[in-house]
């Protein structure tokens, strides 16, 4: 049984939660009766905060929405007793929802959060049911965080790639985040000079069309230009202030819990929480919170010794576990560490066997083995003496990193201890990338995972592309980055980029390495849903696009490639996309080139057919909207020239007359891009091309 959900625990759990939820409801009365002063409300949103992270780490998701709501609703309490009384009642109800459904909570916890979300919104309550009077069950509901208007869906810009992009809002959109008042005014200050400087430039730019340039009016706009650039970065700087939070609003419960561990495991144990007074992105910390909760579990449960076994083994009785957050550049870090009995890898590779993860004769060796500890596969089953409950955190972490585009480092000492050091970026909309050239195109690889760059004739590599160079003392394996993600193109490697994996580090040859940028991240949405290593888009300016691939599950393609033998590209289904718009091609291609299928990339309608002219294909993927002639007209000139492979065409605006046409002109397919945006054109083009090889 897990340790988290000990019947010890829970009873401290349930104690907690009861006098807690007493001070809600002792805070909100005060709130309701005009009398509560600013350190009341404080106490308020202290106390719902806290039972929102103690819930959830204990499994009780409803309690822990429960308190959000609660959380969110504090700056109103004052101010209008209907929120208060509200608040009131969701506190009364916490405790009797510990006997409930974990996840969907009572039916009286349901009903008070919904009353809250109305008083919320100024609707009148509605007059509370009462057991004796035969209350019916509630119906659980999803709850809404409150000030977020309904119906209010984050929108797409010209620049979405015919709808393939979405908003990075969306990626939290159903929160709301608490701001100081005085920073939001501080914020409008900074866009309404912004703005006045805009306009200014925008005179300035009219002025200098159709003539000569004076030199003042030049001079003005070096200057203009220069202020706008200054006001953009302080609306840049005060806009992420905004939705930062203090480390310590994840970590304010993690002391006592590892007090909960430290009793039940009968451990003498001295926590250290350094750096928790630090900010940081709001959904970053909350993508974090359980990662870290999961390795300070971890420390205690399966890390430290008994204070016997530290003495017999010369240690300190008391055993130590800390937390040090620090920011350092644009990247915020958190290390976890522990002074316990380390890793046993002999029993890590007992396990990776059985569960088939390692052959039975492979060496066991941690640096063959680390990679195992964070894979989903090595922790089903029962709780090991490694892992704690089943033995899933190690790997939900890695996870939770990798989508916050950051790295992770693992060492472990038998004996000793073990360290893990977790970076990602300090903002989730801004980061820094390194960009890159490979298969003819333009990428993005966060630049927290690069450990450093260096030509390939550097290393010794310059007669082609070698199995391992040696990088700094350490030997290191080495992938073509365009073969990786199944993509062809012009271009030769002629760079090394290593970059951080939980194996150790790993070469990526590329075509070249542009240089380092900062860069605003847009989500990719549902397209990729199953191409796990393209994690983002982002615009450069002047109509330059990158897509941002994640290198660590980039690298986690060769692993797969090796495990089914090395699927080469002769062996592949060969297909031709063609779009004029460099991110469709980057996305659809990437998107194709995981599924399994060797993509060749074509901007016009004249490049693919002189593609078509040189080499055979199994299918192509065309848009019907291309500059010299539309997706019917091609599709027909490729069936006059004798090409008989299945053609699919995309696109996001044509009509229903276009797609008759299409189909007329020789298509097999039609697909609006919101269809590929559900994943169906890999599993389409497979079913043609086999259909087509058995005609």
């Amino acid at each position: 049984m897990p340790v988290m959900h000990d019947s010890e625990i829970q009873a401290m759990y349930s104690a907690e939660l009861a006098e807690r939820s007493a001070r809600l409801a002792d805070m909100a009365q005060l709130a309701r009766s005009g009398t509560a002063t600013d350190d009341d409300l404080e106490t308020l949103r202290r106390e719902a905060h806290t039972i929102k992270g103690t819930s959830r780490m204990m499994g009780y998701t409803a309690i822990g929405d429960a308190g959000y709501a609660v959380e969110q609703a504090v700056p109103r309490a004052a101010a209008d007793p209907g929120v208060a009384l509200a608040i009131e009642g969701v506190a009364a109800v916490m405790t009797g929802s510990i006997e409930a459904d974990p996840d969907t909570g009572s039916p009286q916890l349901a009903a008070a959060v919904m009353r809250l979300a109305d008083a919320l919104e100024g609707k009148a309550p509605e007059p509370e049911p009462h057991p004796e009077h035969g209350e019916q069950p509630l119906e659980p509901f999803p709850i809404a965080a409150p000030g977020v208007p309904e119906g209010l869906i984050p929108g797409t810009d010209s620049h979405d790639l015919g709808g393939l992009l979405s908003n990075l809002d969306s990626w939290a959109f159903g929160e709301t985040v608490r701001v100081d008042t005085s920073g939001l005014f501080r914020l409008i200050n900074a866009i309404c000079s912004l703005r006045i400087d805009t306009e200014v430039l925008e005179t300035l730019v009219l002025a200098t069309d159709g003539g000569t340039v004076a030199p003042e009016i030049m001079a003005r706009l070096r200057a203009e230009v220069v202020r706008a650039g200054r006001d953009a970065g302080e609306v840049q700087r005060q806009a992420i202030d905004l939705a930062s939070a203090p480390i310590a609003e994840i970590t304010s419960t993690f002391s006592q819990l590892l007090r909960y561990l430290g009793r039940k495991t009968n451990k003498e144990l001295r926590f250290e929480l350094v750096g928790d007074e630090l900010r940081a992105d709001r959904q970053v910390l909350e993508r974090l919170a359980d990662p870290l909760r999961q390795l300070l579990v971890n420390a205690v449960h399966h890390g430290l010794e008994s204070p016997e076994e530290r003495q017999a083994a010369g240690k300190p009785r008391t055993g130590r576990v800390s937390l040090r957050a620090r920011i350092k550049e644009n990247t915020l870090e958190f290390t976890v560490e522990d002074d316990g009995r380390g890793v046993d890898w002999p029993a890590v590779h007992r396990l990776g066997v059985e569960r088939g993860l390692i052959p039975a004769r492979s060496p066991a060796e941690p640096d063959r083995l680390r990679s195992i500890l964070f894979s989903d596969g090595f922790g089903t089953g029962s709780s090991t003496d490694l892992i704690s409950g089943d033995g899933s955190g190690l790997a939900a972490m890695a996870e939770a990193v990798e989508s916050l585009h950051g790295t992770f480092t693992f060492e472990t000492t038998p004996g000793k201890g073990t360290t893990v050091v977790l970076s990602v970026p300090l903002s989730r909309a801004l980061q820094d990338a390194v960009l890159i050239r490979a298969a003819g195109q333009q990428w993005g690889i966060p630049e927290i995972a690069v450990l450093g760059t260096t030509s390939l004739a550097a290393v010794g590599a310059d007669g082609g592309l070698p199995g391992e160079v040696e990088w700094q003392g350490v030997t290191v394996p080495v992938h073509s980055f365009a073969g990786l993600a199944g993509l062809s193109g012009p271009g030769t490697p002629t760079s090394l980029l290593v970059v951080s994996s939980p194996g150790g580090p790993v070469g990526l040859a590329v075509d070249g390495v542009i240089g380092a940028r900062q860069i605003a991240v847009r989500e990719l949405g549902p397209l990729l849903s199953s191409v796990p290593h393209l994690t983002g888009a982002a615009l450069l300016g002047g109509g330059d696009f990158v897509v941002l691939v994640d290198p660590v599950r980039l690298v986690a393609r060769a692993g797969e490639a090796q495990g089914d033998g090395g699927t080469g590209d002769e062996t592949r289904t060969r297909v031709l996309v063609v779009d004029d718009s460099l991110g469709v091609r980057q996305v659809v291609g990437s998107a194709l080139g995981s599924a399994g299928f060797a993509v060749a990339l074509a901007a016009s309608a004249d490049e693919a057919l002189a593609h078509l002219d040189d080499h055979e294909v199994d299918a192509i993927v065309l848009d019907y909207v291309l500059p010299e002639m539309d997706g019917a007209t091609l599709a027909r000139t490729i069936r006059s020239l004798g090409i008989d492979a299945p053609i699919v065409v995309l696109s996001g605006l044509a009509t229903p007359r276009d797609q008759a046409l299409a189909l007329q002109a020789g298509a097999d397919l039609y697909f609006d891009k919101d269809d590929v945006r559900k994943g169906a054109l890999a599993e389409a083009l497979h079913r043609l091309v086999k259909a087509h090889a058995v005609a």
